[in-house]
């Protein structure tokens, strides 16, 4: 199959229109939400809340008029969503569950190593304790059991019954109920979803038939890919690059995929066949609108893609202590049309309360003009009304 060249205005626009980050956007309400995650697998689940959950920050910048409860019902009253691992911990459809037998193995194996290296292999002995407890009385968080005392070290469970919990959840025999306070409330699986589902066969003959699926669907989750290790490819298997390098082979061989070069990037990139009619979709002449980009939007999984790409070097600094932060502690990226033209640092917000902006910057190079800072004012209201915010705070940096 002959190799695509494009241009990285082309890769940009393709990548914005991919993720219904442009005007064109097709994705709205409760369909749009699913349509979304149905088209990339996942979107990254992190429980800091500054001005809302890096997924509640993924799905306002695509679906008009979002509502982080709308999420919760999709999640934990309609279940059509789920918790679980793919791109770290994430949520993605709950009718893809079968499809993760094999990652919920390794996690299993991966939670077990570092409970031995803990000294808290205990926790495994106290699984079937567990499922008694919730079976007689019903979902619980960690904190409402207090058994056994955890081994050394100062990090993970205090409690072996809290680490035999998180390694049912990992292993797929608890899933969430519901949470508070960002904290899991656990049931058991089968309270949670049908038996058709649990009960449903192994979608793939062998493990080959798996990681062509899981490769193939970690490309859709950014849209395009280059080959390059890096945080598009984080999580089981997929950053393991023999493997990775005979899969893609393997794709593309079976056409599944389609490579393509950018112009100035001398990396390979890769396309699933069936997103390439979306060169066709995109409009060069589409108004131009601003969007704010969560700390781990899908789009941005791939920092080093990222900066080749859209010429942007972006670190999510919540973990580097203050006085070594470039930028601050909760930057969000500020993308207007195909180009991220700044960023900015809100302070924590609390519903009915003004967004405070703590600093913004415009990147280096970028022109500002009225029609963008028109373009950010109208954003900065639409981010508002998500937030429930009572308007702009009058000590806000000026933009």
């Amino acid at each position: 199959m002959k190799q695509m060249k494009i241009s990285k205005a082309e890769a940009r626009r393709f990548l914005i229109h991919y993720h219904g980050l442009d005007s064109l956007n097709v994705f709205s309400g409760e369909e749009g939400i699913l349509e979304y995650i149905k088209r990339v697998g996942c979107i990254q689940y992190d429980p800091l809340n500054v001005v809302g959950r890096n997924a509640d920050l993924v799905l306002q910048s695509r679906i008009k008029g979002y509502n982080p409860a709308t999420l919760e019902k999709l999640l934990y009253t309609d279940r059509f969503l789920m918790d679980g691992w793919d791109k770290m911990m994430a949520i993605y459809l709950t009718e893809d569950w079968p499809f993760f037998q094999r990652i919920r193995k390794q996690k299993g194996i991966e939670v077990k190593a570092t409970l031995r290296n803990r000294k808290s292999l205990g926790a495994i002995e106290m699984t079937q304790e567990m499922r008694e407890i919730i079976s007689n009385g019903g979902p619980l968080q960690a904190t409402q059991v207090k058994l056994g005392e955890s081994g050394e070290g100062r990090w993970g469970h205090r409690r072996l019954s809290s680490a035999a919990l998180d390694y049912m959840f990992n292993i797929g025999e608890l899933g969430v109920y519901t949470k508070k306070n960002n904290h899991k409330v656990y049931d058991l699986i089968e309270n949670l979803l049908p038996n058709e589902l649990l009960e449903a066969a192994d979608p793939f003959e062998c493990d080959h038939d798996f990681y062509k699926w899981y490769f193939k669907r970690r490309i859709g989750s950014i849209g395009m890919l280059w080959g390059r290790n890096g945080g598009g490819w984080l999580g089981h298997f997929l950053s393991e690059k023999p493997l990775r390098n005979s899969i893609l082979t393997e794709l593309m061989e079976e056409k599944s995929l389609q490579t393509i070069s950018v112009e100035g990037i001398d990396d390979v990139f890769y396309i699933r066949q069936e997103d390439i009619y979306i060169f066709d979709s995109v409009d060069e002449e589409a108004e131009k609108v601003v969007r704010f980009l969560a700390p781990l939007d899908n789009l941005l999984w791939d920092r080093g893609m990222t900066e080749k790409v859209f010429d942007f070097e972006y670190s999510w600094e919540v973990y580097v202590p203050a006085e070594k932060r470039k930028y601050g502690y909760y930057v969000l990226p500020v993308l207007y049309g195909n180009e991220i033209v700044a960023r900015f640092e809100p302070e924590k917000q609390r519903k009915n309360d003004p967004l405070k902006i703590i600093n913004w910057w415009w990147e280096e190079g970028i022109t500002v003009t009225e029609e963008m800072k028109y373009a950010v004012q109208k954003a900065l209201l639409d981010f508002c009304e998500y937030l429930q915010a009572d308007g702009i705070h009058r000590d806000s940096a000026k933009i």
